[in-house]
């Protein structure tokens, strides 16, 4: 875990008028070590001090405050992710598994959108399809 990621975020916590609580900076920093996409099922699994319910209140306030990203595909279960970068993503539809893709971001599509429809455009997201390898071996 870089500490720097972690301290560079309180303030934006205190900006908020939230209080920086022990819980909030080890969820924080277990979803920072786990270095995936985990649920919120496989954070508690690692801080099973902290209560299933705390931990899904406080990814919905992260993901409110855009410290992190929910990504409500797969199986049925939000995942969440920390990134500081844009990136896309490829899912397994046997096992839900995500990996990124780290594709160059597709600005001309939103600007293709904004002159067909006329909105204002400021964010997109793309997800591809298919079979992980582990899935594939299984058959």
């Amino acid at each position: 875990m870089n500490k720097d990621q972690i301290e560079s975020l309180i303030p934006l916590l205190k900006e908020k008028n939230l209080r920086v609580t022990p819980q909030r900076i080890q969820i924080l920093t277990t979803l920072i070590d786990m270095n995936g996409h985990p649920t919120a099922e496989d954070i508690q699994k690692r801080i099973p001090i902290i209560s299933l319910a705390t931990i899904y209140n406080n990814l919905k306030l992260f993901v409110e405050l855009g410290i992190i990203n929910e990504l409500p595909y797969g199986n049925g279960l939000s995942r969440f992710e920390f990134s500081q970068s844009n990136h896309y993503h490829v899912i397994c539809k046997s096992c839900g598994k995500i990996a990124d893709i780290n594709y160059p971001e597709l600005t001309e599509i939103e600007e293709m959108v904004a002159n067909l429809t006329g909105f204002s455009v400021n964010n997109h997201n793309m997800e591809v399809y298919g079979k992980c390898q582990e899935c594939i071996e299984k058959g």
